[in-house]
């Protein structure tokens, strides 16, 4: 059994939030909808307009050109919007906690399950209940069947350690390395 002690920081849970969040259909389904809906609706707009009139006005060449521009730049901002609705979220969870909220935490790693002990409150994952481990550039993501996840970051010390055994426990393991917040 290897006894592990790991420092987590906000940035490392919003990491891992964030990635299950753009990885899920919900996500992905709202963002193509308003992608779509508001371009389309613009251009149907500039389509009756030059029906009515025959020309294009400047309103219509206006709104052709908000609605390309939407298109293209609205994913950037949907994903600063997810960004700081987590970071918040982490901040507000952080006040909640108060004195019970711990950055270090201490592992202890089994070939049986995985126990997690932080300031008095123990959790054991049985590895049965991991649902696959993510490599992304930056860290490693364990999701668990309940819906948790952990977020380690690859610059720890301990990053190796963490790597074999989650190898070594023949759990599923994706790789997105392209993947940035």
């Amino acid at each position: 059994m290897d006894i592990i002690k790991e420092k987590f920081t906000l940035e490392d849970n919003l990491i891992g939030l964030f990635y299950k969040a753009q990885n899920s259909k919900e996500y992905q389904a709202k963002l193509l909808k308003t992608r779509l809906t508001f371009p389309l609706i613009w251009t149907a707009l500039v389509i009756v307009l030059f029906i009515v009139n025959d020309t294009i006005s400047w309103f219509g060449i206006v709104l052709l050109i908000l609605s390309i521009l939407w298109f293209f730049f609205y994913p950037i901002r949907y994903k600063r919007l997810h960004i700081k609705h987590y970071r918040k979220y982490l901040e507000n969870k952080k006040k909640e906690l108060g004195d019970s909220y711990t950055e270090e935490d201490i592992f202890y790693l089994n070939q049986t399950d995985f126990k997690i002990y932080s300031d008095g409150v123990e959790l054991s994952i049985p590895i049965s209940r991991i649902e696959k481990l993510v490599e992304l550039n930056t860290h490693l993501i364990l999701f668990i069947k309940a819906g948790g996840l952990i977020a380690f970051n690859k610059t720890s010390d301990n990053y190796d350690k963490f790597d074999d055994y989650f190898k070594s426990i023949n759990i599923p393991i994706e790789q997105d390395l392209n993947w940035s917040m």
